[in-house]
C-alpha cells in the first residue's frame, strides 16, 4: 500500500522574475490607490482638470507634482476652488536632489476647511527658474526671496527680489545647496546630535 504525501507546496514554482515583478508592481499600485483614497486627491484631481498632476500619498499631507509650466494655473485653481480653498501658503522652500535637479515645495493650508496639501515642481539644474507665486499668495514674497538666496532658484516676475539674509554681492554661493563648500562640514557637525535615548551604551 502506498500513500501520496505530496502537497501543493511541493509543486514546482513556475513563476518567472517577470511575473514576480508584475505582481509586485500590481500590489504597489493597489496600495497606492488605497492610500490616495484616504486623502483629498479626488477633489484635487477635479480642480486640476487639464493640469498634469501626479499624486503620491505623503506621511502627513497629500503630495502633488505639477510641471513648472503649469504651476501658476494649478496653484491659482487650488486657491480659488470653494471646496478646497487653499487660501494660506504655510511655507515655500526647496530640496536639492543633486543631479535630478531642485524641487520647489509649496505647503498649502485651507483655513476654512482645515486640510493640507503639498505641491512640488522640479527644476533642472541648468534652468533653475519658475514663475513667482506672489500673484496667488502675497505671503510668497519673503519665502521666495529666502529660497532664491539659499538655493539659487530664480522666481520670474517677483516684485522685490532683494536678498534677506545674504550679502547682496554674494550671487555664486547658495548655503542650502549640497555642493556648497561648507555642506560636508555641516553634516559632520550634526552627526552627533540626537536624543539621549538614541545613543548607544
Amino acid at each position: 500500500m502506498t500513500t501520496d504525501d505530496s502537497t501543493p507546496a511541493d509543486e514546482p514554482d513556475d513563476a518567472t522574475p517577470a511575473d514576480e515583478a508584475a505582481e509586485e508592481a500590481a500590489n504597489e499600485a493597489a496600495s497606492r490607490k488605497q492610500a490616495l483614497a484616504r486623502t483629498i486627491w479626488t477633489e484635487v484631481d477635479r480642480v486640476l482638470s487639464g493640469v498634469n498632476a501626479d499624486p503620491e500619498p505623503g506621511l502627513l499631507d497629500l503630495i502633488v507634482r505639477i510641471p513648472r509650466e503649469e504651476l501658476p494655473r494649478g496653484l491659482r485653481a487650488l486657491r480659488d476652488d470653494e471646496a478646497l480653498s487653499f487660501d494660506y501658503l504655510r511655507c515655500l522652500t526647496a530640496v536639492d536632489n543633486n543631479e535630478r535637479g531642485i524641487d520647489v515645495v509649496y505647503h498649502l493650508y485651507s483655513v476654512e476647511h482645515g486640510h493640507n496639501l503639498t505641491v512640488k515642481t522640479t527644476l533642472p539644474n541648468d534652468d533653475l527658474t519658475v514663475d513667482t507665486a506672489t500673484t496667488v499668495w502675497k505671503a510668497a514674497n519673503w519665502l521666495e526671496r529666502e529660497t532664491a538666496e539659499m538655493f539659487g532658484v530664480r522666481f520670474n516676475g517677483h516684485p522685490d527680489p532683494r536678498t534677506l539674509l545674504m550679502p547682496e554681492d554674494m550671487t555664486d554661493s547658495f548655503p542650502l545647496r549640497k555642493n556648497h563648500p561648507l555642506a560636508e562640514i555641516e553634516v559632520l557637525q550634526g552627526e552627533g546630535i540626537g536624543h539621549p535615548g538614541d545613543q548607544g551604551p
